[in-house]
């Protein structure tokens, strides 16, 4: 079995200056304007630009936001970033900005909007043990931004009805926007489809690999995942929005195997350091 040329994770972050931040800042989104890229979710019914994609993703991230509010933890809010940008250098898809942002959610859950914009739940923070684990759960996001599932959902959805909510909700207070606001938040919180998770599971675990991750983080947290499914309150929505634990991780395992995938860090002491030391 051959293995990946990794790249060496330590080294790439020591290269990054200390005080740089590859955060979205959320405070220059206009929660009163969530709706504003709302016409354009009716063009995607036909195809959309990245440029519309983006602000699509703008448009949901400004929701998620709204909804959820925001951990700021610089620490924690810097390290997710680094992971996460790191990850996506190494994408199909690099062509395009990432944003990285932490919601104030005890579900555990990750969330990618179109265009790049993807969250990470307080609660799965928690979840994971190392950094391994939280650079599979972000390659898996990042691949459903790279294969566009987001944008495959837009164009399958009934959007006129949509669209004449944005007209008639301009200018208004983004109470107001009631059924509209919903609808982008439910883009995500209704789940892709099984197809749309698997693919990203067996592409993110993949990335994560080539990046030079540990090869099982995605599944390890997938396997705790499958064992905690029953009963618990935190999972409920996840669990309503991805596959069984057991068909993610035969794909996983495929992926391993068809990839001859092996080694890499799981750098569980550098994560300790950033996440659990840190939490508020």
């Amino acid at each position: 079995m051959k293995t990946w040329k990794k790249i060496l994770i330590p080294f790439i972050l020591c290269l990054l200056p200390c005080g740089l931040s590859f955060a979205f800042d959320f405070n220059d989104l206009d929660v009163n304007k969530v709706v504003s890229g709302s016409a354009k979710l009716v063009k995607a019914a036909v195809g959309i630009s990245d440029e519309e994609e983006i602000k699509i993703g703008r448009d949901v991230a400004a929701n998620l936001a709204a909804r959820y509010g925001l951990d700021e933890d610089p620490v924690k809010l810097h390290y997710l970033n680094l992971v996460g940008q790191v990850v996506a250098h190494r994408c199909s898809r690099n062509d395009i900005p990432y944003h990285f942002g932490i919601l104030k959610s005890s579900e555990i859950n990750a969330m990618a909007t179109p265009g790049g914009y993807i969250f990470v739940t307080d609660g799965l923070l928690s979840f994971v043990q190392d950094e391994s684990e939280l650079a599979g759960v972000l390659a898996h996001e990042i691949s459903h931004v790279t294969q566009k599932h987001i944008v495959k959902a837009i164009r399958q959805a009934n959007l006129v009805g949509a669209g004449s909510d944005a007209a008639s909700a301009a200018g208004k207070d983004v109470s107001q926007y009631g059924k509209l606001s919903d609808f982008t938040i439910q883009l995500l919180s209704k789940g892709l489809s099984r197809d749309d998770e698997l693919e990203a599971d067996a592409l993110g675990t993949t990335l994560a690999a080539q990046v030079g991750y540990e090869v099982n983080g995605l599944r390890r947290t997938v396997e705790r995942l499958g064992k905690k499914e029953s009963g618990n309150a935190a999972l409920a929505r996840f669990n309503k929005t991805h596959p069984a634990a057991k068909d993610r991780l035969q794909v996983i395992d495929q992926a391993i195997y068809r990839h001859e995938l092996m080694g890499g860090q799981r750098l569980a002491e550098r994560f300790a350091r950033n996440i659990v030391k840190n939490k508020t």
